[in-house]
């Protein structure tokens, strides 16, 4: 995450045309009603805020992204710092009280309050920079929940309601309060 890669214009509309996309579909299987565009969706408004704070500074313009972070804590209540390094599919369903700084892969989803971040004392870097948490692909995370310290999630994981994640999970599994189960015993 530090430094992260310079990423052009072109990718960030390609990433942003992905969330939107994956935002569309979850609220299509929600509803009855519909819909064909989400450009105005709060979760949407939150994850292009971040993208772009993302894009300016990944071009050193620190202040602007700073400026557009602050804007998206005041106007969707989103804490997603323009440090984090998130690919596409990336769906904040309520963004408020939601705080993100790590790295994650593909279609991470975060449910309301839900969060990543550092641990306070820890400075083992693990590849998301010093204290803060790498994610795979896949990664759901529901309501009241969250990811914290120098910790490795693998691929296809779901972290539960109203848990905190502090050490390593492996690949496919579901972390529901304080039991563990790998998904194939999960839906037994």
């Amino acid at each position: 995450m530090y430094p992260s890669p310079r990423i052009t214009f072109k990718e960030v509309k390609r990433r942003l045309k992905v969330d939107h996309e994956r935002l569309l579909s979850i609220l299509n299987r929600q509803s009855t009603y519909k819909r064909t565009r989400a450009w105005l969706h709060p979760s949407f408004q939150a994850v292009f805020l971040f993208r772009i704070a993302n894009y300016c500074r990944a071009r050193s313009w620190n202040t602007l992204g700073r400026l557009i972070w602050q804007f998206n804590l005041f106007w969707t209540g989103a804490d997603i710092s323009e440090h984090a390094d998130i690919l596409e599919g990336f769906v904040v369903m309520h963004p408020i009280g939601v705080a993100v700084m790590g790295t994650a892969g593909k279609n991470l989803s975060l449910g309301a309050c839900a969060g990543l971040g550092g641990e306070t004392g820890k400075t083992e870097d693990i590849g998301a920079g010093p204290g803060f948490c790498l994610l795979g692909d896949n990664i759901t995370i529901a309501s009241h929940s969250g990811v914290l310290g120098p910790v490795s999630i693998g691929d296809n994981v779901n972290i539960g309601a109203v848990v905190v994640v502090t050490r390593n999970i492996e690949s496919n599994t579901d972390v529901l309060s304080y039991e563990i189960r790998t998904l194939s015993n999960a839906k037994t």
